[in-house]
């Protein structure tokens, strides 16, 4: 379902944004992906010639999954340790109608990689080092996690397969293993595809 209230959610941020409550959208900017860069991120994983599941590590309140839930056939999963944006994404689920986005309320430390065929991530643990423009104060931030996190994304996306795509986006700060390669870029450099190479 793409029209929700006489509207298309694929339209534009204006429009997906309305969907959430005026909290959430007023931090959409800085926090959520642009309906632009998901629509792109969504063709390059070929999610509309093949049935995929891909895990969005700190979906926040969705939006990546909600949205690439309705422009493909394959299956989005969102990992996010807030229960307050867990809930407002499964609420927003079940207002679009999307039976392939799930959600996950969970520290992403507990998910196994294995389980998915490609990523996204979207600078997730950056609060955990920031100065400001927290979502919330809610979670227990320190440098000291923020290293562990990434350095468990790390671990296990290095053992994945070959051919494990991710994307990243606004993440220009962490590292891939090695193995993997850039196979494209867009939105001046900011939203990158990584194909792993062996």
């Amino acid at each position: 379902m793409e029209i929700v209230d006489n509207y298309n959610v694929t339209e534009s941020d204006q429009d997906f944004d309305r969907i959430y409550p005026k909290k959430y959208q007023e931090i959409s900017k800085i926090h959520w992906t642009p309906v632009d860069v998901i629509k792109v991120a969504v063709d390059w994983l070929n999610t509309k010639q093949a049935h995929i599941q891909i895990l969005d590590i700190g979906s926040g309140v969705g939006k990546f999954c909600l949205l690439g839930s309705v422009l493909s056939t394959s299956t989005f999963v969102g990992v996010e340790k807030r229960r307050n944006l867990f809930l407002q994404s499964e609420t927003t689920a079940k207002l679009l109608g999307l039976k392939t986005a799930h959600f996950v309320n969970d520290n992403i430390v507990n998910i196994q990689f294995s389980d998915y065929d490609a990523f996204y991530y979207f600078n997730p643990f950056c609060e955990q080092i920031a100065n400001s423009d927290w979502i919330d104060k809610k979670p227990e931030f320190s440098g000291k996690k923020h290293g562990e996190y990434e350095q468990y994304v790390f671990s296990q996306l290095q053992n994945m397969p070959k051919g494990t795509k991710v994307i990243t986006y606004c993440s220009n700060d962490f590292s891939l293993p090695v193995s993997y390669q850039i196979n494209n870029m867009m939105f001046e450099g900011l939203l990158v595809l990584w194909i792993k190479s062996e």
